[in-house]
């Protein structure tokens, strides 16, 4: 069974077996290199053999892997900016485009440049969120927010009861 170094539910990083079926190194890898080439979440786990909550999960609970997938994202974004350049026969800085032998899928430019305008601000960073920043309360600050709430909700009750 493959080893991999993991962390969870509060507890320091450790070396342990992955679990079977989980997602091991080589399926990480394919995954990886499936979104770079497609910029598509369920065809890169369908490549791995893996489920698309479960690859959610995992760039959830491992950093180091989301920030494979914002790069792996990057890549692709750029490989399809390649694309649209070159199917307009443009150069950049008197560089031609296409100029390889490879031959490629169809392309469709709008649905190209939609991805690119919606997606690519968002993995950059650059996205505003409509509410700014979201903050994440530290566990304290969670503990006290229900608190004061539960002894408002104590408070009432008792308010009602005696009318």
């Amino acid at each position: 069974m493959a080893l991999t170094i993991a962390a969870g539910k509060q507890r320091r990083r450790q070396i342990r077996q992955v679990a079977l079926g989980g997602w091991t190194r080589d399926k990480r890898q394919v995954f990886l290199d499936t979104l770079a080439v497609t910029c598509n979440v369920g065809l890169a786990c369908a490549e791995a053999k893996m489920s698309k909550g479960g690859v959610y999960a995992l760039r959830r609970r491992d950093p180091e892997f989301a920030a494979l997938w914002r790069d792996a994202l990057l890549m692709g974004y750029d490989r399809l900016e390649e694309r649209l350049l070159r199917r307009a026969g443009a150069g950049v800085n008197d560089v031609a485009f296409g100029t390889g032998a490879v031959t490629e899928e169809p392309l469709d430019p709008e649905l190209a440049l939609n991805l690119l305008r919606n997606h690519r601000p968002t993995v950059e960073g650059r996205h505003k969120r409509l509410g700014g920043q979201v903050a994440r309360a530290s566990r304290a600050e969670a503990e006290a927010a229900l608190t004061k709430r539960l002894d408002a909700l104590e408070k009432r009750l008792r308010a009602e009861k005696g009318q």
